[in-house]
């Protein structure tokens, strides 16, 4: 089951996004340590106003739990308000290779394609990631450009390749 997620998921949404920054921390622009201590009142609020509109976070459930989450966040800026940032996406290891990281992309991209003015959603993928490469590719995302050394954690870097599927 795919669904927007709300304050209610907070807990759930938490415990899986530090889930993956500690199991795959060159996936993500975020560390553990920066998002570990966000408070769950404030993680609900955020889920609750992105439910209602344009940022929004989509979650795979299996049986009731949390297995997969996908952020789609729109540009604030009046010039930038045409594109929609791809974000956070994480499938649980246990829960892959059923279609569930395709089916939360194409739910956030339907959901994209409802917000007026939208045009471009855009993300950003480690080029050693085959698996979400591939998945964004037949998706219809095309590659932009790719920054060298784009993280960097604990003296170790990762590359980072951008991303585009025109919506229009």
């Amino acid at each position: 089951m795919i669904r927007p997620l709300d304050a209610a998921d907070a807990a759930a949404f938490q415990a899986l996004r530090l889930r993956g920054l500690r199991e795959s921390p060159e996936a993500f622009g975020s560390t553990y340590e920066e998002e570990a201590g966000i408070p769950l009142d404030e993680i609900a609020a955020r889920l609750a106003r992105g439910a209602e509109g344009e940022d929004v976070v989509f979650g795979a459930l299996d049986d009731g739990v949390l297995v997969g989450v996908a952020g789609l966040r729109r540009d604030r800026h009046r010039k930038a308000r045409h594109r929609a940032h791809v974000w956070g996406m994480y499938v649980a290891p246990e829960a892959r290779g059923r279609g569930l990281g395709r089916a939360l992309l194409e739910s956030l991209i339907a959901h994209a394609r409802t917000l007026p003015g939208v045009e471009r959603l855009t993300l950003s993928v480690v080029p050693d990631n085959q698996a979400a490469r591939s998945l964004y590719l037949h998706l219809g995302f095309v590659s932009y450009g790719l920054e060298p050394r784009a993280y960097r954690l604990d003296g170790e870097y990762w590359d980072s390749e951008h991303m585009a599927l025109v919506l229009a």
